[in-house]
């Protein structure tokens, strides 16, 4: 449970830092539109609910086995769900990537401290 709190911290941490970066800023805003346009897409033809447009909006563009149970049914559904997961599955792992490097780099910042003292 120790382990959790401070990956936790470590991610948080590395989040913050990288929020002063504007090219993440940019990359957080593109997918924070991508998944709103998916999610009122979902609602208004699929006529799901708000929350589970969301939520396929957004676990659709993760890359896991995660599945939803929601299936898009109409051949214009199909075809957005294509063209999204492909524009938005760029944008997310950018995001993910970018995440990623700035845990390493506060990894490494921890290190030379550890190693300074």
């Amino acid at each position: 449970m120790i382990s959790f709190f401070l990956t936790l911290k470590r991610l948080l941490v590395a989040v913050f830092r990288i929020l002063k970066e504007r090219l993440f800023r940019s990359l957080l805003a593109t997918l924070a539109l991508i998944i709103l346009s998916g999610t009122m897409f979902y609602k208004g033809v699929e006529g799901w609910t708000l929350f589970n447009s969301f939520y396929f909006a957004f676990t659709s563009l993760i890359p896991t086995s995660v599945s939803t149970g929601l299936i898009p049914q109409t051949d214009l559904s199909k075809w957005f769900t294509m063209i999204y997961l492909v524009v938005g599955m760029g944008v997310m792992l950018m995001v993910l990537i970018r995440v990623g490097l700035a845990v390493a780099d506060f990894e490494r910042l921890e290190e030379k401290r550890g190693n300074k003292k």
